[in-house]
């Protein structure tokens, strides 16, 4: 996996690459390299970007697009969301065109999932660009905050900074929306503890962080009863599952390694509040009740993607399974 700064940096200097493959969920970081990327092909002048969902254009629409050759428009920048759902011929064409793409034609292929290893990703030609844009851990996290704060003209402490990452810090997105919205209500030049609403603000995150604490001191009544509340704020199961799996396999990884701290092994942040906390909450879980509840969390995301299932049903299914 390339490294995003080094890429971007290159691209600054003029050295593109004619496709990406970008894989992480972080949409922030996916848009902020696709706007760097555009601004640099097109250098001002009016570009063409096309962006495709596997879920609105059928594979043969999309490569069909791809592989047209316009006499009046030069260089075009596509993107494609999900490309590992094309299947048949489509599929066959994108591979084909990944190791021998058209001159001024430029493709950027987005899966979310950073740990998916499906067979579209063993075929992509190991010639193409792979970047991890999933969202960075707490230390990164503070720095693109600093960077926001000061786009918006205003300054924070450190303290108030890190409680704005801990709680909003599952995304660069909710971390960057969350500090313009606290900026747009703050007239002065320093944003004080005044200006952060700890009953709203924070209130998603938050509740995430405290199920999964819930889940690792095995307080099954509170671990359902956040479930519910967060699944009634609109979150689903989809969301869920990543972050927990996440928080069973670095509880794992730290029973594995006799409680010595190691660097998180994980590609999804988790708050320095459940990282600070991994020792207590492995030594509440045998070694196969971890390794269980990680299998039954990828079934989970299986059936997901096979079958209509009801997401509070199969969550608090879930909760009993691994905590009671």
């Amino acid at each position: 996996m390339n490294d995003l700064k080094k890429t971007l940096s290159k691209i600054n200097n003029g050295v593109i690459d004619k496709i990406y493959f970008l894989k992480g969920e972080d949409q922030f970081l996916q848009n902020f390299f696709i706007d760097k990327l555009f601004l640099k092909i097109f250098s001002g002048t009016q570009g063409f970007k096309k962006f495709f969902t596997t879920n609105e254009f059928s594979g043969k629409e999309i490569m069909d697009s791809i592989l047209s050759i316009d006499l009046f428009v030069s260089k075009k920048l596509f993107i494609i969301k999900d490309p590992q759902k094309i299947k048949g011929k489509p599929l066959d064409e994108l591979i084909k065109y990944c190791n021998n793409p058209l001159d001024d034609h430029f493709l950027v292929l987005i899966n979310d999932n950073f740990a998916d290893s499906d067979s579209f990703s063993k075929k992509m030609s190991k010639n193409v660009l792979k970047l991890n844009v999933s969202t960075p851990f707490h230390g990164e996290l503070l720095k693109w905050a600093k960077i926001f704060t000061k786009e918006n003209g205003k300054t924070i402490s450190m303290e108030l900074l890190n409680e704005i990452v801990e709680n909003c810090g599952d995304s660069l997105y909710n971390v960057k929306n969350e500090i313009d919205k606290i900026c747009l209500l703050n007239n002065g030049k320093e944003i004080k503890k005044d200006y952060i609403n700890s009953e709203t603000s924070f209130l998603r995150g938050r509740k995430r962080w405290e199920l999964m604490n819930s889940i690792g001191i095995r307080d099954l009544e509170k671990s359902i009863k956040l479930a519910k509340s967060i699944f009634n704020s609109s979150e689903n199961m989809v969301s869920m599952i990543f972050p927990l799996m996440t928080f069973f396999q670095e509880i794992l990884f730290f029973k594995m390694n006799d409680g010595t701290f190691i660097k998180p092994n994980s590609y999804i942040p988790l708050s320095s509040s459940i990282q600070n906390n991994l020792g207590e909450f492995s030594s509440n879980y045998r070694k196969d009740e971890i390794e269980l509840a990680i299998r039954r969390l990828k079934e989970i995301e299986i059936k997901q993607k096979t079958s209509n299932i009801d997401d509070e049903t199969e969550f608090i299914s879930f909760l009993y399974n691994a905590i009671g």
